[in-house]
């Protein structure tokens, strides 16, 4: 049985600990005056992502984007991230259960036609007046450094994009993070190499995140507790491994062990969040709790994506209220830390 670590009043965490030194002191990057390297791992989940959205809008709201060093985003992870960055977060929830649930950006039916799924250019190309299309040059000139993992199809291993200088590459970093196999299309093509959904090896970024060399990680997950990692279906199952299959046989058992891969990452985050002397490193995760309905891959009903969205704006709200005037943790941001990975990812730059 899993039991859901939820804060209550006095939670302290080294990674809240961080947060709000780096609050008081109005500390940016680039200007810290402590040796700390604190990271952001967003989780996506196509339609899903609309969790993440909601809690990097809270974060963006509550003014501590500044606060971190590192975005690294998976899959729909990734476009939160830069949106975070980019400084309109905030209009996430919105864009979610506004344009994003047409049938311009999720349509099943365009996979007939050999289109995506999910068609995440229509995402990087749609602007509004809240999502301006200077957007992407702010991240870009922006000292948080984005970093989007995606699987490169030759090896099957997850890689790290990040260095993009260019709107051209950083599009094409998102796009590759975020090409579901078989739904979303052909792989994206960088440098000569292929890639498809991050998510498919790393859903939620921690590892990638310790490998860039932070010291303190805010996972931001999006599946509730007691919500295992499942396939829809075992028709979509085929489909799709007989897509991988084709472009290299190894991707089939990527997919195969991505569910105990992803609960033993989910376990592992649970462990550091309740215990603040695990680290370091130290990672402390923010999930919907138990019994919180779970968003669909391809969700699409405005009314659904909208209260989660609120669901998960109010959920990191109350984990940053229940940290403040904590005392800080024994092993908390006052004390030297390490970084150390839990495992090796490759780092590239498009």
């Amino acid at each position: 049985m899993e039991v859901n670590p939820s804060p209550t009043p006095g939670f302290s965490h080294p990674v809240t600990d961080v947060l709000r030194e780096r609050e008081e002191q109005v500390s940016r990057p680039g200007e810290r005056r402590d040796q700390y390297r604190l990271a952001l791992a967003v989780e996506g989940g196509g339609m899903r992502g609309v969790v993440s959205a909601g809690m990097a809008a809270a974060l963006e709201r509550l003014g501590l984007t500044r606060c971190f060093d590192l975005v690294v985003g998976s899959s729909a992870g990734a476009i939160n991230g830069a949106a975070l960055i980019a400084g309109v977060a905030r209009h996430g929830p919105a864009t979610y259960s506004g344009p994003f649930a047409s049938r311009a950006f999720v349509n099943p039916a365009r996979v007939l036609r050999g289109g995506p799924v999910i068609d995440v250019d229509y995402a990087l190309r749609y602007t509004s007046a809240d999502l301006d299309a200077a957007r992407h040059e702010r991240v870009l000139n922006h000292p948080i450094a984005l970093h989007c993992v995606a699987v490169d199809v030759e090896t099957a291993q997850p890689v790290d994009l990040s260095g993009m200088t260019s709107k051209h590459e950083l599009w094409a970093a998102l796009l590759a993070s975020s090409r579901m196999p078989w739904a979303g299309g052909p792989p994206i093509q960088i440098a000569g190499r292929r890639y498809i959904d991050g998510g498919l090896a790393s859903a939620i970024p921690v590892a990638e995140a310790l490998a860039a060399g932070a010291t303190h990680v805010l996972a931001l997950q999006t599946r509730p507790h007691g919500v295992p990692r499942k396939s829809a279906s075992r028709i979509g199952d085929r489909l799709i491994e007989r897509h991988l299959r084709r472009l290299n046989p190894a991707l089939v058992t990527l997919y195969r062990d991505r569910v105990a891969g992803y609960e033993s990452v989910v376990t592992d985050i649970a462990r550091r969040s309740r215990d603040p002397d695990a680290g370091p490193p130290h990672v402390l995760g923010v999930r919907p709790p138990a019994g919180t309905p779970v968003v669909g891959q391809l969700e699409r009903r405005p009314a659904v994506l909208a209260a989660a969205a609120a669901d998960a704006e109010r959920l990191m709200e109350q984990t940053l209220r229940h940290s403040a005037g904590a005392q800080p943790s024994s092993s908390t941001a006052t004390r030297s830390t390490s970084s150390s990975a839990t495992s090796t990812r490759t780092s590239t730059s498009p």
